[in-house]
């Protein structure tokens, strides 16, 4: 098994030849050999004048997806502030419906993914209207139960998890004993591997999560167990291929945060 310093050298260079300008970028961020505002700088040129964000499939519609995208890079790189941000809360604002959540007219569970991890970020962003932070969350609590994360449900467990890890709420403690739990049953039934189970972490900004037994350092154990030997990390069976950059990135981030450099 390699050492954590050389396991994120090696990542380094498979997101350099296998992704895109901004995982390039957000590499050069992460080590040090470039500072965030030039990422800012460059995510701006790319940015509406309304404050959204397109993605390759629809050029011509802001897209959520790719809004919480660059928030959760940002957040990553923790340079979740400046006028990119900034344009970002303001569009946000402006697409929450009346009850607080995000996501269009899709099923409630797709509102309470999109609106659990977009309400985490923005709960980092000093430009986030707190107005704006406790619609979302009274909508996450009004359609909560524990039904919700049992199981392997990893993508409600990570909507949960990362809002009300970073934001105060009168249900906060129950729902996180119940995501620190669901997450580790997944993780050790094999059903979440390790750079899924650090990326809820990433997203709470916490080394381990109330109700659960799983640490940040028994998780940089196993992402140096599972890279590969390009630098990369695989993607699971249920997973499309096309996330390997993505994921390879997250397990980056995580080995940044979870074991940094002497």
């Amino acid at each position: 098994m390699s050492r954590p310093q050389d396991a994120r050298a090696r990542a380094a260079r498979f997101l350099e030849a296998a992704g895109g300008e901004l995982e390039r970028r957000a590499v050069a961020v992460l080590l040090a050999a470039a500072p965030a505002g030039e990422l800012q700088d460059w995510l701006a040129q790319g940015q509406r004048a309304d404050g959204g964000f397109t993605d390759s499939a629809d050029a011509d519609r802001p897209s959520l997806a790719e809004m919480r995208r660059v928030l959760g890079l940002l957040s990553d790189l923790r340079a979740l502030e400046g006028p990119v941000a900034q344009r970002a809360c303001a569009w946000l604002d402006r697409a929450q419906a009346p009850d607080g959540h995000w996501g269009g007219d899709g099923e409630v569970e797709e509102h309470l993914v999109e609106t659990g991890l977009l309400a985490g970020l923005l709960a980092r962003a000093t430009c986030a209207r707190t107005a704006m932070l406790d619609a979302a969350l009274d909508f996450l609590a009004s359609h909560w139960t524990p039904d919700r994360v049992k199981g392997v449900a990893w993508e409600a467990v990570a909507g949960y998890a990362a809002s009300f890890a970073n934001l105060p709420h009168d249900l906060g403690d129950e729902i996180l004993q119940w995501c620190g739990r669901e997450l580790e049953r997944g993780y050790r039934a094999g059903r979440f591997d390790a750079v899924s189970t650090a990326r809820v972490l990433l997203w709470c900004d916490a080394p381990v999560l109330p109700g659960g037994r799983v640490t940040a350092g028994e998780l940089v154990e196993a992402l140096l167990a599972e890279q590969a030997e390009d630098g990369g990390w695989p993607v699971p069976d249920d997973a499309a291929p096309e996330t390997r950059v993505a994921r390879s990135l997250d397990a980056l981030v995580a080995l940044l945060r979870f074991a940094p450099a002497s």
